[in-house]
């Protein structure tokens, strides 16, 4: 990553959660300990940034710690190979013929480049998706898609509210693939409240609900309950997490190959 583009990205983490550590930034960024640590020594001595114990501080940010949703193209290069590699394991679930509900957010995103050109029906509440097939569709037995109404959540792409969720509500899918915001001992969670209505309505409605998070999402709560272990098919990751597992959670667990491991 050039030197620019990597100051710009620090910059605009901080400005959404306020304090950024090195190993966090080693992991949202795909960075070095040593480049991290680099980098935030320069963002401070040209005053961009003040430096706090074990990391960085945004001057004046732009938007307070604690904001629910990261704005999509942000997010979308935090742990980008390996989103990848869990949209291209999780599209192999799915036969020719399917119905699947894909919901928001930027791993599920990638699943477009590996569903576009399939013969499906894909139903999604998320105008990214929606539109990143339509570009991505080349033939007649591409995929087709059903797109909710709703309002859109600003920076995600989303649609959400009462209109979204009954909308999910009226259709029948074999596979909901599903974002979250964190995984704990007792299953799933998300920060906003119109998002998990959205997601519950996807999980009533689908014969097998799929989990899609990278390794950053383990041991993470957030405030909303999302969904519990067994009430999914399965979970597809790049990575177990250190030191816990629920059982139930052991056993519905697949791992994405990296494309180069």
């Amino acid at each position: 990553m050039r030197a620019t583009l990597r100051n710009r990205d620090i910059l605009e983490l901080l400005d959404v959660i306020g304090e950024l550590s090195v190993p966090e930034a080693c992991a949202r960024l795909s960075l070095s300990p040593a480049t991290a640590r680099r980098t935030f020594a320069k963002l401070a001595a040209a005053g961009l940034a003040e430096k706090v114990w074990g990391g960085l501080m945004r001057r004046n940010p732009a938007s307070a710690p604690g904001n629910d949703m990261v704005p999509c193209s942000l997010r979308d290069k935090w742990n980008a190979e390996a989103k990848d590699a869990i949209a291209r394991q999780a599209a192999l679930l799915v036969e020719d013929g399917d119905v699947v509900a894909i919901d928001g957010g930027t791993t599920t995103l990638r699943l477009s480049s590996y569903l576009a050109n399939r013969p499906i029906r894909i139903l999604t509440n998320s105008i990214l998706i929606a539109h990143r097939i339509e570009q991505l569709r080349n033939g007649p037995k591409s995929a087709e898609v059903f797109l909710t109404g709703g309002f859109v959540y600003p920076g995600s792409g989303l649609l959400v509210g009462p209109q979204a969720a009954a909308n999910l509500r009226d259709y029948h899918s074999r596979w909901a693939f599903l974002s979250v915001g964190g995984l704990d001992p007792q299953g799933a969670t998300n920060t906003n409240q119109l998002v998990v209505e959205s997601e519950r309505a996807m999980i009533e409605q689908t014969e097998n609900a799929v989990l899609l998070a990278d390794h950053s999402k383990w041991d993470h709560r957030d405030m909303i309950r999302q969904c519990t272990w067994s009430e999914i098919f399965c979970l597809i990751t790049d990575r177990k997490p250190d030191g816990w597992m629920p059982p139930i959670a052991a056993e519905n667990i697949v791992i994405a190959p990296l494309a180069n491991p």
